[in-house]
């Protein structure tokens, strides 16, 4: 679960990452809502979550919407889970 900061959120599309940038997927109609993700190479790795639950050499066509983290912003990894 993340807690997103309130306010006026710029999106992209997952795919449009640039390698090594950080997100949380925001899509209200998707099971990854609130999931952070990180752009590596061609993959597209959940932060926090065990192996298994990324995009592997798919993060190029991934279509979800996200949210770019902003620099500055804390993450806190509690029991496997990533909250901002």
């Amino acid at each position: 679960m993340v807690e997103l900061n309130k306010g006026v959120e710029e999106t992209i599309m997952a795919k449009e990452l640039k390698d090594g940038q950080l997100a949380v997927i925001v899509e209200s109609y998707s099971n990854y809502k609130g999931r952070i993700v990180q752009k590596y190479g061609d993959d597209l790795v959940s932060i926090g979550l065990p192996t298994g639950n990324g995009w592997s050499s798919g993060a190029n066509t991934v279509t979800l919407t996200v949210r770019v983290l902003r620099d500055g912003e804390i993450l806190t990894v509690l029991n496997n889970e990533c909250y901002v």
